[in-house]
């Protein structure tokens, strides 16, 4: 709401496994465990971990064994870790012993950054172990772009972009390259470059949801929503499963205008798994369709799973205005700064608040009526519409729109039949675009009201 209804939704980066990584190290050690037979230690071997992990122990425990063979075959134990739910910690274990008995083994080195980085773990550290395999092997393209992830998950943009560069350079092939290149160039605002780069990637591969999904993103920063709902409907038809490609294309439903399309994303976003952030999108859609009730509920459940979303805060702010509750909107855009003191809309909100509760105070205000003279032209007690409920609850507005109509009275009297008819043409027109504009990002109701009766006024003088 107020600039920031939509959140740019690009998703993690595809996670490169260990498996992919350590294809190509082209090991097949021998085994001297007969209870194991038929299951080797095998780098990319499809034999499930409980077999592998047997298997390599053979190998590793052997301290006859040569170190090379010890250390490879750690490796390939990491990956069948990896593999297995909550092996992540003991991947990690192996690939340190690996690394200890082969320190020069830029695989490991590799291995161990970008398995850190997919933990959640240092990413300093990550970038550390990245840069030591680029270091012992200048020629790994997918060191340089594993690297280049965790500058992009730092924010360290140049960096990044100087690692999928030489990552390019290296393997012009690479469709996760060029991809993740995209994904970092839209997080920098270059959105032409983003969709180049996503470009080549699906020439490169057609089947990458993902990508498909982010240069969706990146259509719609650009304004282009029907090319936006076009991406991310392949990205679903290609990974239905995933449900930010459906809150992503409800994003830009939402910004065509087209909410009952956008909340039916949502719906099936949220049925796939419950985020605060799927939540507050379909919230600001139910708004912007005037169902305050169905808006409030979503950005009240959205609090209860982050109640540190400040989004959230500042959208339900902009939603207790609307219905009158000023102390209630005050509160909600202070929070939202709390957690956010960089937002501009959120500080803009406080500040027209506090200035509303001076002079209004903070009870919701009584509904106003046209009988009493001291409301806007139309009977407050039917209104259905949401901008006529706030106008209706809104003292200044409603004497705006009553002036509108007055002075729109007098000048429509006084024309000619040719003027009259534009003039109605004109009023109708006001009157549409107030209706269908209202609530949308940007739009300045009482400075559009003000407009009109400065050229109804212009007219009658």
């Amino acid at each position: 709401m107020c600039g920031t209804h939509f959140s740019a939704q690009i998703s993690s980066f595809t996670k490169t496994s260990l498996r992919i990584l350590l294809a190509g190290a082209a090991m097949s050690l021998a085994l001297a465990n007969p209870a194991s037979a038929g299951t080797d230690c095998v780098m990319g071997s499809k034999a499930a971990p409980a077999e592998l992990i047997p298997a390599c122990a053979v190998i590793i425990d052997q301290a006859a064994n040569p170190t090379s063979d010890r250390a490879a075959a750690l490796l390939v134990r990491a990956d069948a870790h990896a593999r297995t739910s909550g092996g992540l910690t003991q991947a990690l274990r192996d690939i340190d012993r690996a690394i200890a008995l082969d320190g020069k083994n830029a695989k490991a080195w590799r291995l161990r950054g970008d398995l850190l980085r997919e933990a959640g773990g240092d990413l300093n550290r990550a970038a550390a172990d990245l840069s030591r395999a680029i270091e012992l092997d200048p020629s790994d393209a997918e060191a340089y772009g594993l690297r280049g992830v965790v500058y992009t998950n730092q924010r360290r943009l140049d960096r990044a972009l100087a690692d999928y560069d030489q990552a390019i350079k290296l393997k012009p092939d690479d469709a996760q390259a060029w991809s993740d290149r995209g994904a970092t160039y839209y997080l920098g605002g270059d959105n032409d470059k983003a969709i180049r780069n996503f470009d080549e990637a699906l020439r490169l591969d057609p089947n990458r949801a993902r990508t498909y999904s982010n240069r969706g993103a990146a259509w719609k920063k650009l304004g282009q929503f029907d090319k936006s709902v076009a991406d991310n409907s392949e990205a679903i038809r290609l990974d239905p499963k995933q449900p930010e490609y459906y809150d992503n294309r409800g994003l830009a439903y939402a910004a065509m205008g087209e909410y009952d399309k956008a909340i039916a994303d949502y719906d099936q976003a949220i049925r796939r798994e419950q985020r605060a952030n799927f939540l507050t999108n379909r919230g600001d859609s139910y708004q912007f369709k005037s169902e305050l009730g169905a808006a409030l509920s979503d950005y009240d459940a959205a609090l209860k799973l982050d109640p540190n979303f400040a989004k959230t805060y500042n959208n339900r702010a902009v939603l207790y205005k609307k219905m009158g509750e000023r102390a209630k909107a005050l509160a909600d855009y202070e929070a939202a700064l709390r957690l956010d003191p960089a937002n501009d809309n959120a500080a803009s909100g406080r500040r027209t608040m506090i200035a509303e509760i001076a002079k209004f105070g903070t009870e919701p205000p009584r509904a106003l009526n046209a009988a009493s003279g001291n409301g806007p032209s139309f009977a407050c007690a039917t209104a259905r519409r949401e901008v006529e409920k706030v106008i209706c609850a809104d003292p200044d507005l409603g004497v705006l729109d009553r002036q509108i109509a007055e002075t729109y009275a007098r000048v429509l009297k006084t024309a000619s039949k040719r003027s009259a008819s534009d003039l109605r043409k004109t009023q109708r027109d006001f009157l549409t675009t107030r209706n269908t504009s209202f609530g949308r990002p940007g739009y300045d109701l009482k400075k559009v009201m003000q407009e009109r009766l400065q050229k109804l006024n212009a007219m009658e003088s």
